[in-house]
């Protein structure tokens, strides 16, 4: 593994809280290819890289102690003066050849790279599950539209008239013209029974008129 790899130095900008869990931003960044990407870290997962460096050979830079007397979480103030801290030992901490060298900085190093990309897959899989959602759930004005579009199909012992009283007209017609109907094949059975002599008056005529 080439030394150039890993030209990388590290700042710590800002911390966040998280009710009573205070986590420091490292931004890495690499030198030689001008990129850099960030990882939060609680200070007992950074003091416990620093227990590792010390089994090296070579001089480390002081590591914020912690405070026994009183707690650093509670107290912005005092948050701010670790990262400040923090800051200094990650800056000076790569200038050390025996640790850039280490396969213990190396390995930290290829970690936060892991941890960033498996956050940027994580909110990549939230966004894309929230589109789906949005996708797969119709609005108001579609479903207002497809319920118009929707024809309502009555049944054996309903009527599309909605008036009562257009209901009573409609079955009215209907009788009434059924019943002028039968009125009318009776008359013309009534006129075609007609005779004069023992002849058809109706069939008569119109067969004389043929």
């Amino acid at each position: 593994m080439q030394e150039n790899e890993f030209a990388i130095s590290i700042c710590v900008p800002s911390f966040k809280k998280n009710d009573d869990v205070v986590y420091y931003q490292l931004v890495f960044t690499q030198n030689n290819q001008r990129r850099s990407f960030s990882v939060d870290y609680r200070y007992s997962h950074l003091k416990k890289l620093y227990e590792s460096l010390q089994t090296l050979k070579g001089s480390l830079p002081k590591f914020p102690p912690t405070n026994w007397w009183r707690s650093t979480n509670q107290n912005d103030e005092l948050i701010e003066e670790r990262r400040i801290q923090l800051d200094y030992f990650f800056k000076t901490l790569l200038l050390c050849k025996d640790v850039s060298q280490s396969l213990i900085m190396k390995n930290f190093i290829l970690k936060s790279q892991c941890l960033h990309l498996k956050k940027i897959e994580k909110e990549q899989l939230i966004l894309t599950k929230k589109e789906r959602e949005a996708g797969a759930t119709p609005n108001m004005s579609q479903k207002k539209a497809k319920s118009q579009l929707t024809t309502p199909v009555c049944g054996p012992a309903e009527d599309p008239i909605e008036d009562p009283r257009e209901r009573a007209r409609s079955w009215e017609f209907k009788f009434t013209k059924k019943k002028s109907e039968s009125m009318c094949i009776k008359d013309n059975n009534q006129l075609n029974n007609l005779t004069f002599g023992g002849v058809p008056i109706f069939k008569g005529i119109i067969l004389r008129l043929k």
